[in-house]
């Protein structure tokens, strides 16, 4: 059965509830979802039931939301005149920051916003990615079986997801890489931000609408990526914020659950959240190809016992060598 989800939608004044509700996303999507992670990784998981969410600007593919916003721009040249020449003006202006903003936004801007993402895939055994992990002699993978439901229900309870007071509170949904499903996807809400626009004359009207199709744009360009990543198959369950509430985590007296890890030299900023209940939101692990069968089932189904998780493993079935 399939977890579904609203589509986004402009609403008909900031407090909608079709804007502000917790999911926002344009598919539904699956009961199983998959986490692929490194033999460090799934330790680190299952010993703490902490869920990193990464800063999506700092992710894998360089044209991460540049990508949608590629595509308003070739969008907009066959617009409506009236349309065209005020969302132009705003995201692809000189004095735009749209897209300045999306390069990477000033830490020091406490209103910018800043949204987290956990990576997992609809795919359960998936060559293309058990490679991320496969690329030296002593490297091999995993992935984690989540309940999408029961991880979804934990995030949504979460006190930091309520704390840091996002709207909506989490964002779910499948990635999308084929360009004739974003542009359906952009068609409707431009249609929708077309038809509000010319029912009023109002200009705080327009401008309250001009704000939330900024909001939309935004959520939107979280889902959309090049193609060339579509072997990923990729769900995202993304964690909105902004700034100044990010920057609050730092005062915690406890350990802040903002932080920061080096990837390939790199500091890259993230949530550790811990939001894995013993015994729901993972079903169960699969053991990468490289690995050997008899001794990467046993040991990670020791693991999973110690921990409290279900003692569900496999190898993959993909039949690599080396």
């Amino acid at each position: 059965m399939d977890l579904e989800v609203p589509a986004p939608t402009l609403g008909d004044s900031a407090s909608d509830p079709q804007w502000g509700g917790d999911l926002v996303m344009t598919q539904s999507f699956p009961e199983t979802i998959y986490h692929y992670t490194s033999a460090s990784g799934l330790r680190g998981i299952l010993s703490s039931g902490i869920l990193f969410f990464t800063d999506s600007q700092f992710l894998n593919d360089r044209s991460e939301r540049k990508n949608f916003y590629q595509l308003l721009a070739d969008r907009l040249k066959g617009w409506v005149p009236d349309m065209k020449e005020v969302l132009e003006h705003r995201y692809f202006g000189r004095q735009s920051s749209v897209l300045r903003s999306l390069s990477m936004a000033e830490p020091a801007d406490q209103g910018a916003s800043r949204y987290f993402v956990l990576s997992c895939s609809q795919e359960k055994d998936s060559l293309p990615m058990w490679n991320y992990y496969t690329r030296g002699a002593r490297a091999a993978g995993y992935n984690i079986h989540f309940s999408t439901r029961a991880l979804v229900k934990q995030l949504q309870e979460h006190p930091l997801i309520q704390r840091i007071n996002c709207q909506p509170r989490i964002l779910c949904g499948r990635v999308i890489y084929e360009d004739k499903e974003k542009e359906l996807g952009l068609e409707g809400l431009l249609q929708e931000i077309s038809q509000k626009w010319r029912e009023k004359q109002d200009e705080r009207y327009r401008e309250e609408l001009l704000l939330r199709a900024d909001l939309a744009f935004e959520k939107m360009s979280l889902f959309y990526k090049d193609q060339a990543f579509a072997h990923e198959k990729e769900i995202r369950i993304v964690i909105p914020s902004d700034n100044r509430q990010i920057h609050s985590l730092s005062e915690d007296n406890d350990e802040s659950p903002y932080r920061f890890r080096e990837v390939r030299g790199a500091q890259v900023p993230y949530l550790a959240l811990d939001v894995l209940e013993k015994g729901t939101a993972i079903t169960g692990v699969t053991a990468g190809p490289a690995l050997d069968e008899e001794i990467a089932v046993k040991g990670v189904e020791y693991m999973l016992y110690c921990y409290g998780f279900p003692q569900t493993c496999k190898v993959s079935a993909v039949p690599l060598r080396y």
